[in-house]
């Protein structure tokens, strides 16, 4: 059972109601014995391979623990966007489960319900898509018009919409606030967004959209969208997709109050603008020449937890004198996120480490094709498990029995056995197989346009290597890296996946490579792992010595007794110096 929203869950809605009592129906006309029910909530047609209860389901049907699947519609088990979602239907298949849909049962290994099968699941991926496409152009027009199709949540600080007979806009008190902003900057001349916030009540993160927004001189500007990539949460459940800009020729920009009653006027909205454009062009200098910049943040994901790499910066120094440059640390243990969650065990890692270790793997990616080709074709094999197999070798021992079969029909004409006639017959028919057998030999041959395919995407990225030898600063090779790698996941000192960018990929058969993580079948490290550690021992991540805890250690502390002596030692003496200076 499935619902795609959480709101469809609530009490007094009929959908998961529904669906449980046509599976109670159907288990209890069929005589099936209860095992496991499932409920999945919030969660997509097209992403239920990603939710850990469709995941424990397929470890129960590999142990054979299941012998029967029962969904009120095939649209509740999987709506397919792409090939990769029949996965959980060869599972069914290899293990002999029988998938029960409203009481008709579907054997996967009978040619009838293999086909019924793959039918039902394509029609309900097909009505997804054409209700999306549906949806998306009704809410385009109304936007056109100068509607709101989106809920209010959506809406800027002190606007409305009204709808059913009024179907207009309204700027309610709560933009009083927001006048007052723009006339702080544009009478007082305060520069300071912080400082505008605290008087008007405003977050100062708010205050500078809230005055580059143009609903608050009459037009409503919609100039981003949703990207149409999959975005699935650690648990498998929905979460907003990323936004991107728009094409030039799809931006609207719509007059929905008229001049008289817009809240403010249009050369005070514009004078704001030419103060919010120099405050950032003073922040873009002031920034580029106080920060390097980090090369992975944005790209980088923890390979444990699947959040954010965040970049930390500390006032440290090296042992050559020169300032550290910080760590890349997960995001969960910094206390940052809206919603906390348990901090991972993956170590902070120095930048200039792992940004060496993802500039190593994006080399070899640079310099040899076949070092991408051959991760993305594990990768291919494994999400759609695959089993290789031999066509050739199959059809040819096929056409070796049609040869034995026609020599036996020639051996019963000589003895008498059978007549001319009837002869000619079987050896017309053994001639149309071995033509049918002939012509899948050389379709096999032929080239696989998923391979031609691969090669040009590996072409594309191997096409970069004279750019990314002409890069130096960290900035500059994380916009580089960005158009090749939507996301790249570490773990410790290694990388262990990636998703490429679905500008590289487009929508061909290895759309999954950025749909969802390519998993490396061995993690890419540039350094020898460390030894393990024994109980009751640590390395120091300094001297790199495993040495007892905690009596070799000052408290929790990472360093050794030995390395913080000599690192205090080194700070009082560098203090001296600077005091001497």
């Amino acid at each position: 059972m499935r619902v795609s929203t959480s709101e469809q869950a609530e009490d007094g809605r009929a959908g998961l109601l529904r669906q449980r009592e046509e599976v109670a129906r159907v288990i209890q006309s069929k005589g099936y014995a209860l095992a496991h029910q499932i409920e999945l909530v919030d969660v997509s047609g097209t992403a239920t391979l990603f939710a850990p209860e469709v995941q424990d389901l397929l470890v129960r049907i590999e142990r054979k623990e299941l012998d029967v699947v029962v969904t009120s519609e095939m649209s509740r088990l999987l709506r397919p966007d792409d090939l990769s979602s029949f996965s959980l239907l060869e599972t069914c298949k290899q293990n002999g489960v029988i998938i029960d849909v409203g009481g008709s049962a579907q054997d996967l290994n009978s040619p009838e319900g293999f086909v019924l099968s793959g039918i039902l699941a394509l029609m309900s991926g097909s009505e997804r898509m054409t209700m999306r496409k549906r949806l998306e152009a009704s809410r385009e027009a109304k936007r056109a018009a100068g509607l709101c199709p989106s809920p209010k949540i959506t809406l800027p600080l002190g606007v409305e919409f009204l709808r059913g007979n009024e179907n207009r806009w309204i700027y309610t008190s709560d933009v009083a606030p927001v006048i007052e902003a723009f006339r702080i900057v544009d009478e007082e001349g305060v520069r300071n967004l912080t400082e505008i916030g605290r008087r008007t009540g405003l977050h100062p993160r708010n205050v500078r959209y809230l005055l580059a927004n143009t609903i608050y001189k009459g037009i409503r500007s919609i100039t981003k969208m949703r990207s149409s990539e999959k975005a699935i949460g650690p648990t498998g459940r929905q979460k907003d997709r990323k936004k991107i800009e728009r094409p030039e020729h799809r931006c609207l920009f719509v007059r929905v109050f008229r001049s008289e009653d817009q809240a403010v006027s249009d050369e005070r909205f514009d004078r704001v603008q030419r103060v919010l454009e120099s405050i950032r062009e003073s922040h873009t200098v002031v920034v580029h020449e106080r920060h390097r910049g980090s090369m992975l943040t944005g790209v980088g994901f923890c390979g444990l937890c699947s959040l954010r790499l965040a970049g930390k910066t500390r006032s440290r120094y090296l042992a050559d004198g020169s300032k550290s440059s910080g760590h890349y640390v997960c995001s969960s243990q910094l206390g940052v996120l809206k919603n906390p969650v348990p901090r991972c065990s993956n170590s902070w890692v120095a930048k200039e480490h792992l940004d060496a270790l993802a500039s190593k793997f994006l080399e070899c990616c640079l310099d040899d094709p076949e070092f991408t080709s051959s991760i993305l074709n594990f990768a291919r094999e494994k999400q759609s498990n695959i089993v290789g197999f031999s066509i050739e070798e199959a059809t040819k021992a096929k056409l070796d029995d049609l040869s034995r079969r026609d020599a036996r029909i020639m051996a019963a004409i000589e003895s008498g056995a059978m007549d001319v006639h009837e002869a000619k017959q079987a050896r017309l028919r053994l001639q149309t197989q071995r033509q049918a057998l002939l012509a899948t030999i050389e379709r096999t041959t032929a080239p696989d346009p998923g391979q031609v395919e691969l090669q040009g995407i590996a072409g594309k990225i191997a096409n970069g290597k004279a750019a990314w030898l002409k890069l130096v600063t960290p900035r500059e090779k994380k916009e580089f890296v960005a158009k090749l790698f939507s996301e790249l996941y570490f773990r410790d000192q290694e990388l262990t996946a990636f998703r490429l960018a679905p500008g590289l990929v487009g929508g061909g058969v290895w759309k999954f490579a950025s749909d969802m993580p390519v998993i490396l079948e061995t993690p890419f490290r540039i350094t020898d792992p460390d030894p393990e550690v024994p109980e009751g021992m640590r390395r120091c991540p300094t001297c790199k010595e495993i040495k007892e805890f905690p009596a070799q250690f000052y408290g929790d502390r990472p360093r050794c007794r030995k390395c913080a002596r000599a690192a205090c030692k080194a700070r009082h003496e560098r203090k001296r110096r600077e005091a001497g200076k």
